[in-house]
């Protein structure tokens, strides 16, 4: 009698489980399904709470050449979300007594100029003051990315750069940091770059679908073919890059299955130890640890990364106290999941979510004049100083970074937008006499100059 009893209860919170799960997917799907519907995303999104899996579902093609779904199997590149693993690798490395976080760059690199000023720590909390390969008009970013690359191939364009600031002040994230990482994890495993995350990251962890990018010559199964934003509501086919000339910093690709096993790691302190994970997790300025951002969401601490390059976009978000992981990819050009994720974070939390209501209505004509002309914004805006020029054309605005999307929120004339291609909040501003005189460009305002 005990045995059934047990049983029937068993089986009752299982039903009540699967019912949950269903009408969270519901909750979820009315989020996704509208940007699918209007091309902005494909790909997969998983969320699991307590290592149990919430929902682990997938959008769209991962091929429309030859009409192939994405699946949770599905591959997809990870852009900056690749810095979480060089950043574990360095700390196992730490572990393995072979660096320390005070070691200065000179000490791997002996000719690297002023490397004797830059740590190990400058490098993982992106504070060393080293530009981005291409700051000083010797390479450009096309002329490096069609090509496979060695780190100390890499390394040799930005070596003899000058230091924007004092190492240690500031928040730069220039990418050249986590590339001189990956040098240093090759030279103190004596592995290439990938086949030490392999060995000490990926295999253990049961993360059989992730690897490294080493050369277009490599063939990868299940990956989904990028896509890149044209127009307001159309695809084209994303520029190709050979993705080791990342290394170190955007070359990895991944499942959200695999991310969901790394996130566990960390929640459950595997892999590596509770003081590795707590530096990783430290924020050490500007809201940024050791290859994640260390932030605030829905007042919950959150460790979060995201990433943006040809063809895809990524997102993982941690919520350590809830056992929460939210992970969702996409291969399309567009920066929406980071945006998404965080509202997927909320349904789980049972917090309200905003839905955008998107339109593809035009914009009326009389009332984008008043709109269009040039924004300037401040040294703090992603491009300091950048002044961005919003035209009109076929009943839609344009901006010097792509098209916006009109969001309708009911009123006679569109004041609210998305910028399609980094999906950013766009709102024009009037004064009291109705004169657009500002635009708010995510939390960065610009001062309409002309």
């Amino acid at each position: 009698m005990r045995k059934l009893f047990l049983s029937v209860m068993l089986l009752l919170s299982f039903h009540a489980f699967s019912q949950k799960t269903e009408k969270f997917e519901l909750r979820v799907d009315s989020l996704i399904m509208p940007l699918v519907n209007t091309n902005n995303y494909t790909g997969s999104v998983l969320v699991s709470r307590n290592n149990k899996i919430l929902l682990s579902k997938s959008y769209g093609k991962m091929s429309r050449e030859y009409n192939l779904n994405n699946t949770p199997q599905t591959k997809f590149f990870l852009a900056s979300a690749s810095m979480i693993f060089t950043s574990a690798a360095i700390l196992k490395l730490i572990e393995d007594g072979k660096l320390s976080l005070t070691d200065p760059l000179s000490k791997f690199l002996p000719d690297y100029k002023l490397g004797n000023e830059i740590t190990i720590h400058d490098l993982l909390a992106q504070r060393s003051g080293i530009p981005a390969i291409g700051a000083e008009g010797n390479v450009t970013y096309d002329s490096i990315t069609k090509f496979a690359h060695s780190t100390e191939k890499l390394i040799s364009y930005f070596k003899d750069y000058k230091l924007l600031y004092k190492p240690g002040t500031k928040y730069n994230h220039g990418r050249s940091d986590y590339i001189l990482l990956a040098h240093i994890i090759e030279k103190l495993s004596g592995k290439f770059f990938g086949q030490y995350l392999k060995d000490e990251i990926f295999s253990p962890l049961g993360m059989n679908n992730t690897g490294h990018y080493t050369s277009e010559k490599e063939i990868v199964t299940n990956l989904a073919k990028g896509y890149a934003p044209k127009d307001l509501y159309d695809v084209e086919s994303a520029y190709q890059i050979d993705w080791s000339s990342r290394t170190g910093h955007a070359s990895i690709y991944s499942t959200t299955v695999d991310l969901q096993k790394f996130a566990q790691a960390a929640l459950e302190n595997k892999l590596l130890t509770k003081d590795s994970w707590n530096k990783i997790f430290t924020n050490y300025g500007d809201n940024v640890g050791y290859g994640w951002f260390i932030t605030k969401h829905l007042n919950r601490d959150r460790f979060q990364m995201n990433g943006r390059s040809p063809g895809f976009s990524s997102y993982i978000g941690i919520y350590p106290q809830e056992k929460l992981t939210v992970v969702m990819l996409s291969n399309k050009y567009i920066s929406l999941p980071a945006d998404v994720g965080k509202s997927i974070g909320a349904l789980v939390l049972n917090e309200p979510v905003e839905r955008l209501n998107l339109t593809n209505k035009t914009v009326d004509a009389e009332f984008a004049k008043k709109l269009t002309g040039t924004y300037k914004f401040d040294e703090n805006f992603y491009r300091p100083n950048f002044e961005l020029e919003i035209t009109y054309k076929d009943g839609n605005l344009v901006s010097t970074w792509g098209g916006l999307i009109p969001i309708d929120k009911g009123d006679k004339n569109f004041k609210e937008y998305i910028l399609r291609n980094y999906w950013s909040s766009i709102r024009f501003i009037q004064n009291e006499k109705s004169v657009v005189t500002e635009m708010m460009f995510d939390t960065h305002k610009g001062t309409k100059v002309k």
